[in-house]
C-alpha cells in the first residue's frame, strides 16, 4: 500500500502542542504511530500532492546543476558559522532560480514556526529529490549537516555530468535526422514538382521510381495539414502513453531490453544506484530506506520495481548482493563489488568506487552508442537522398537517350 503524507497536530504528555509530518497508509495508522511516541492526535490533514510553489511555478524537479550549486553554497555558509535561518535568507537572495527562491522563502517561514529543515523541505518533494531530503535529515540528526550538503553537491554534480553526456551524445543524431527530413520535404514539395512539369511537357515516359516520388509529392501537397495533424497526435499520444504508469513501465522496460541501448542504460542505472546508495549509507541512513530512495532516483520504473523487491528481500534476511543478483538488472561487476563491501563492512566505500567505475563505463557506452548511430544515420540519409535524386535523374537520362 502506498503511504500518504499527513500534517498532524498532537499533544505530548506535558500538554504541549507539537506539529509535524508523517507518512502512513491511512489515518488509523497515524493514530497508532503517534501513540507509540506518546503523542495524542488533535488535528490531522492530508498534505496536498502539490504545494503552492508547484502550482505557481510548475511541478518539475529542480535541475541537478542548480541543486549542486545550492548545496555547495549552503555548506560553505554553514561552515562559516552563519545561523540556519539567516543562511537560507542569504541563499534566497543569491539564487536566480524563481522556483528555488520561492521554496527557500517558504522553508525559512516554516523554520521560524519551529519545524526542522528536512521537514520543511519535504513539503516541496515535487521539486526536491528524496535523496536530498533524507540526507539533510540524517545530517540534522548527526550534527553534520554541512558534510551531508557537500556529499549531496558532489552527487548532484555527477548526475548533471551524466545527463549532459547523454544529451550531447544524442544531439548529433537528432540534428542529422531533422536536417535529412527537411531536405527530403523541400525536394518533394519544391524540386520534384518543377522537374515533373518539364518532363510532362516533353512527353517523357516516367520510370516507376519517378512516378512514385511524384505521387508522394502530390499526396503531401494536398494533405499536408492532415499529415501534420497526425504527426502531432502521434507525438501527443506518445507523451500521454509515457506519462501513464503502464506506459512508463513499458517504455523503461524497452530501453533496458533493446540491444542497441541496453548496455548504456544499464551502466547509467548502475552508476546512479551506486552513487545514491554510497551517499545515503555513508551518513547513517538505513539500507532499506536507502534502497527505497535509490529506486526513485535511478529514473527507470522497471528498476524501481525491482529495487522494491530487493528491499523486501533485505527485510526477509537476504544479503544485498544476493538480492541484487536475483533481479538480473545490474551488471555482475556491481553484484561482486556489493558482496565485497558487505563482507568487509565497507559497503558505502565500495559503492562509491562502484559509482566511479560505472560512471566511466556509462561514458564509454554512450560514446560507443554515438559512434554506432552516426554512420548508420548517415547511410540512411544518403540512401533517401539518392532515391530522391534518382527519381529526377532517370527521366533526364531517358530524354538524353531519345535525343541521341
Amino acid at each position: 500500500m502506498i503511504d500518504i503524507k499527513y500534517l498532524y497536530k498532537a499533544a505530548n504528555r506535558a500538554g504541549q502542542t507539537v506539529e509535524g509530518l508523517i507518512e502512513a497508509p491511512d489515518k488509523k495508522a497515524v493514530v497508532f504511530a503517534l501513540r507509540a511516541k506518546s503523542l495524542y492526535l488533535l488535528d490531522l490533514s492530508e498534505v496536498s500532492q502539490r504545494s503552492s510553489t508547484d502550482i505557481a511555478l510548475g511541478s518539475g524537479m529542480l535541475p541537478k546543476r542548480t541543486l549542486a550549486v545550492f548545496c555547495t553554497q549552503f555548506a560553505s555558509i554553514l561552515k562559516a558559522g552563519v545561523p540556519l535561518i539567516q543562511a537560507l535568507s542569504i541563499l534566497e537572495e543569491q539564487t536566480d532560480n524563481a522556483k528555488l527562491k520561492s521554496i527557500l522563502q517558504a522553508v525559512g517561514e516554516d523554520l521560524q514556526r519551529g519545524k526542522g529543515l528536512s521537514e520543511a523541505l519535504s513539503m516541496h518533494e515535487r521539486a526536491l529529490p528524496p535523496i536530498m531530503i533524507k540526507m539533510i535529515e540524517a545530517g540534522e540528526i548527526s550534527g553534520t549537516l554541512d558534510i551531508s550538503l557537500e556529499r549531496l553537491a558532489a552527487t548532484f554534480e555527477k548526475e548533471h555530468q551524466i545527463a549532459k553526456k547523454i544529451r550531447s551524445a544524442m544531439m548529433y543524431p537528432m540534428i542529422v535526422t531533422i536536417v535529412a527530413v527537411m531536405v527530403v520535404i523541400f525536394m518533394l514539395l519544391f524540386v520534384i514538382p518543377r522537374f515533373m512539369g518539364f518532363f510532362n511537357s516533353t512527353g517523357t515516359e516516367l520510370p516507376a521510381i519517378t512516378q512514385f516520388m511524384l505521387n508522394l509529392s502530390e499526396f503531401i501537397q494536398h494533405n499536408w495539414m492532415i499529415l501534420v495533424g497526425i504527426l502531432l497526435m502521434i507525438i501527443a499520444g506518445f507523451k500521454v502513453f509515457k506519462s501513464s504508469p503502464g506506459g512508463r513501465l513499458a517504455w523503461d522496460s524497452f530501453k533496458l531490453r533493446a540491444p542497441l541501448f541496453k548496455k548504456a542504460v544499464t551502466r547509467v542505472l548502475a552508476a546512479r544506484f551506486s552513487r545514491t546508495l554510497a551517499t545515503l549509507t555513508s551518513t547513517g541512513v538505513s539500507l532499506t530506506q536507502s534502497l527505497r530512495i535509490a529506486g526513485k532516483v535511478v529514473g527507470n520504473r522497471l528498476a524501481e520495481n525491482r529495487l522494491m523487491d530487493v528491499e523486501e528481500s533485505i527485510k526477509q534476511g537476504k544479503a544485498l548482493n544476493v538480492a541484487l543478483s536475483d533481479t538480473a538488472l545490474f551488471p555482475r561487476m556491481l553484484v561482486h563489488m556489493t558482496k565485497i563491501g558487505e563482507e568487509s563492512g565497507t559497503l558505502d566505500q565500495m559503492m562509491g568506487k562502484a559509482a566511479d567505475y560505472f560512471e566511466e563505463e556509462a561514458d564509454t557506452a554512450i560514446t560507443r552508442l554515438t559512434t554506432i548511430l552516426q554512420p548508420v544515420l548517415l547511410v540512411i540519409v544518403a540512401v533517401i537522398i539518392l532515391f530522391v535524386m534518382l527519381s529526377v535523374l532517370m527521366p533526364m537520362l531517358t530524354m538524353y537517350s531519345n535525343i541521341k
